[in-house]
């Protein structure tokens, strides 16, 4: 776990150069978050959106969760492969949308930007999926062999930095986690991936409740620093957190 040096405070304001994110240390021990409940508000529906900035710090060849729920019907996680990978089921298990990297991340001092978005409404082989890392696409589609579905967004629980059972932790820093169900953005259009990321790689403002990229908050948007990183600024409500997390060393907008 890296020793602390300056705190990173969320800024006023969203232009590239001047909004400091808060960034959190998740030591792969001790540390994760969990719901303890269903989200609030939940509902199943075929849309979602996903975007998160990570720095790895070490794990390589473990499967490290970043987001999922007690069932593993909706996980995002980078897994023994050293690939990031999303997975997305319907509330009977039996219809899924997996996709992951092409490239393989591991362990080093980079910050990376993680930007998902799916859409379930739509036959087999034509649903819509985006990954994107650094504002580069990174996508390959695992699984799509299911009818159209709704996503199982109403689980008993969620984890964070791990599963709720506490297996398998995330070891690195986090940062801007942001999850909206229900809600959709093309990201293969330059102008939907700049309300997460701007054109120099750094954060952009996602507003106090996280609504700006879409005009409705999400259900899940975690920017406090370490102390509070469980409050929640979305509307699914507040998280535990399990350990106790650091500041990190570095910040993905230095």
């Amino acid at each position: 776990m890296f020793m602390l040096s300056k705190m990173h405070a969320l800024a006023v304001g969203g232009a590239d150069g001047d909004f400091a994110v808060n960034a959190v240390d998740f030591d792969g021990t001790n540390d994760y978050l969990t719901r303890g409940a269903g989200l609030t508000g939940a509902a199943d529906s075929s849309t979602g959106i996903l975007s998160v900035w990570l720095r790895l710090d070490g794990g390589n060849g473990a499967n490290m969760e970043v987001w999922c729920d007690d069932a593993l019907f909706i996980e995002f996680i980078r897994d023994s492969t050293d690939r990031f990978k999303a997975i997305l089921y319907n509330a009977a298990g039996n219809s899924r949308l997996e996709f992951r990297t092409v490239t393989q991340y591991t362990a080093n001092a980079a910050w990376r930007h993680f930007l998902l978005s799916w859409n379930t409404a739509f036959s087999a082989s034509n649903k819509l999926s985006h990954l994107y890392v650094n504002d580069v696409s990174d996508k390959s589609v695992v699984s799509d062999i299911a009818a159209s579905f709704n996503i199982d967004y109403t689980r008993g629980n969620w984890g964070f930095g791990a599963v709720p059972s506490a297996s398998q932790k995330f070891n690195g820093c986090m940062a801007e986690f942001y999850f909206a169900m229900g809600q959709y953005l093309d990201f293969s259009v330059e102008a939907n991936r700049r309300k997460f990321i701007s054109a120099t790689g750094k954060p952009v403002s996602l507003g106090a409740d996280g609504s700006l990229p879409t005009g409705s908050a999400p259900t899940v948007y975690l920017n406090n620093p370490a102390a509070s990183f469980g409050t929640n600024k979305g509307t699914g409500g507040n998280f535990t957190i399990t350990g106790t997390l650091d500041t990190a060393s570095t910040s993905p907008s230095d």
